[in-house]
């Protein structure tokens, strides 16, 4: 007994410990990105360098840790070669959460563009929705009616919260997010700056919305839906696959007996591979990496950025691995509030008085929602023998259910 409760208490101890690195990792990821870019808003290097080198970096980890427990097993090296049809299948399949997770990150860097990292951590909220719809097609698993009324509250808490005029965003420049422009660096003599297409021309104007909302405003809510919105919702699904779909290859069939290094070896070197061809693919940024090398115009938040992005995905196999979903959704909510906190410090961020009011319901949903999946699991780990017992002692609805006692009797014709 006590075994099991050193056992629990260290369990407990490494989720705790995983959440908090996912949090202060998160956090990070955000300011790191909004402080990288000059002061016009615009970055002077391509965000996509950035993702190149973290999935590199995230290859380069997982590759070495494989061979180190190939060689610690003494296994073969046919392990892990290809040589039937189902694990060339098994292998590229990996590619499908590579692909989704080039196109969140790379996104990323443009919603940061649009709003202050306070609003981009409320806004990425949207995903509650997304992710706990896939949990239930992809995965099978079904949620509670407490559970579900948990993330439907927290959804509307979270529109409530950004939809109020103290997240006015007018003072933000709307301009289009556009990494295809390099401006002169600082620390260099050296002018690097890609041609302009006529996207890039349009861009610098004022965003408009796309979606005009004539009739909210006049109720009184002052809520403009533009192209920062509309990536925000295009991230929210993509983010939602990516996850969905890289726990349910990492456990279906043997995954839980293969070892996450193996597993993420696979899935970042798709990362490279994709990342990498959009460096090639793309025309401004073939040229720009051309003339001026593919990490022009970086800084030391960049760099940052880099380090803290390859610490962060490996952090987030670890919790599709060996915990779920929820757990890295829900984790995010406690991101939301440090943000919030953060931007209050950083970026003069004012949060009016229903804000105060409005947040702790985000808190409260999820509080409900882990003490609802908390008694879940104790109903369904009840011992079989105590519900056994509970059918053979319970009362007999009628007198024919009742059975006669089997009591010896001295006469002999019974």
């Amino acid at each position: 007994m006590t075994c099991l409760k050193t056992l629990c208490s260290t369990s407990q101890l490494i989720t705790l410990l995983l959440g908090v690195v996912f949090i202060t990792l998160g956090s990070c990821r955000v300011l790191l990105i909004k402080f990288s870019a000059n002061e016009e808003g615009k970055y002077e290097y391509l965000p996509v360098s950035v993702n190149v080198a973290a999935e590199f970096i995230k290859l380069v980890v997982c590759s070495g840790l494989s061979i180190r427990l190939f060689w610690k097993e003494e296994r073969s090296w046919r392990d892990i070669q290809c040589s039937r049809k189902e694990d060339v299948l098994s292998f590229v399949k990996w590619a499908i959460p590579g692909l989704l997770y080039f196109i969140d990150n790379l996104i990323a860097f443009y919603i940061i563009k649009y709003f202050q990292p306070a609003m981009v951590v409320l806004l990425w909220n949207f995903g509650i929705i997304s992710t706990s719809v896939l949990f239930r097609i992809v995965l099978k698993r079904k949620l509670s009616r407490v559970q579900w009324c948990s993330l439907g509250i927290l959804f509307l808490s979270i529109v409530l919260l950004s939809n109020k005029s103290g997240y006015n965003m007018d003072h933000q420049k709307h301009h289009a997010v556009n990494h295809l422009i390099t401006n002169t660096s600082v620390n260099s003599h050296i002018v690097c700056q890609a041609e302009i297409s006529s996207i890039t021309e349009t861009g610098t104007k004022e965003d408009k919305p796309v979606i005009d909302l004539k009739s909210i405003q006049k109720a009184g809510l002052q809520f403009h839906f533009h192209t920062g919105h509309l990536l925000i919702l295009v991230q929210c699904v993509i983010s939602s696959l990516a996850n969905i779909y890289n726990e349910k290859i990492f456990k279906e069939g043997n995954g839980m007996q293969e070892s996450i290094y193996v597993q993420n070896s696979k899935l970042y070197l798709f990362g490279v591979i994709f990342n990498s061809l959009s460096v090639l693919v793309h025309g401004v940024y073939r040229r720009k990496v051309a003339s001026c090398g593919l990490f022009y115009g970086h800084n030391k938040y960049s760099v940052a950025v880099i380090f803290i992005t390859a610490i962060y995905g490996l952090t987030i196999a670890l919790i599709l691995k060996f915990k779920d979903n929820m757990f890295y959704l829900l984790s995010a909510q406690i991101t939301t509030v440090v943000m919030v906190v953060m931007s209050i410090y950083f970026f003069d961020f004012k949060p009016d008085l229903d804000f105060f009011l409005t947040a702790p319901i985000v808190l409260f949903s999820i509080l409900v929602y882990n003490l609802s999946k908390t008694s879940d699991m104790a109903s369904h780990d009840l011992p079989q023998n105590l519900t056994s017992r509970s059918e053979h002692t319970k009362m007999p609805h009628t007198l024919y259910e009742m059975q006669p006692l089997n009591v010896e009797s001295d006469d002999p014709e019974t």
